[in-house]
């Protein structure tokens, strides 16, 4: 790989496999995008699965993409969600890292996370340039208003690489009100 611009920006994604896989690039054209939410709920919010369904044969149990909040201001993993556990088919164990950045620059926000169900959880403040690593959890973010958001997310599963989300129970209600989350979830395999 040859850096062509004077500066760059690198992730390097990975998670535990116990087979060699073949390395390939993954040109734009190639992603995989949806977009759901609305400016009503709040959380409209587009994403670009690097390592998408179209991958799921050469990246074993890797889940890649990018993710920007639409608009200035609103929540994203919203409905609250977590993927700690392996109890499928309700549930499967994926740890995750969000690398996030904000327009402007100066732009900020929360990561929330709630470890137990009907417990007071903890509030992170992010910041362009923040990592947060989550294996335990509920964990929507929220964007201040006036601030666009957008994070790298680096999904690793347990046992598997599809995703199975658990929404908790008493927001799981919100997947109704949301338009085109169900196409969202779908895309997470």
């Amino acid at each position: 790989m040859t850096c062509v611009s004077e500066t760059a920006e690198i992730f390097v994604a990975g998670a535990q496999f116990d087979k060699v896989l073949e390395p390939f690039d993954v040109r734009v054209a190639d992603l995989d995008r949806v977009q759901y939410g609305s400016d009503e709920t709040k959380t409209h919010r587009k994403i670009k699965h690097i390592l998408g369904t179209k991958y799921r044969d050469r990246v074993g149990r890797l889940l890649v993409s990018e993710l920007f909040t639409v608009g200035q201001g609103g929540w994203s993993g919203f409905p609250p969600h977590k993927h700690d556990t392996d109890r499928l088919p309700l549930e499967t164990r994926h740890d995750e890292t969000y690398n996030f950045r904000f327009k402007p620059d100066h732009g900020f926000g929360m990561q929330l996370v709630q470890r137990e169900d009907g417990k007071v959880g903890d509030a992170y403040h992010i910041v362009n340039g923040s990592t947060i690593i989550l294996d335990k959890g509920y964990h929507p973010c929220v964007v201040a208003p006036g601030y666009e958001m957008y994070y790298f997310t680096i999904l690793g599963g347990l046992s598997q690489r599809p995703l199975v989300q658990f929404f908790q129970p008493s927001h799981a209600y919100q997947i109704e009100t949301i338009p085109g989350i169900k196409d969202m979830i779908a895309k997470f395999k």
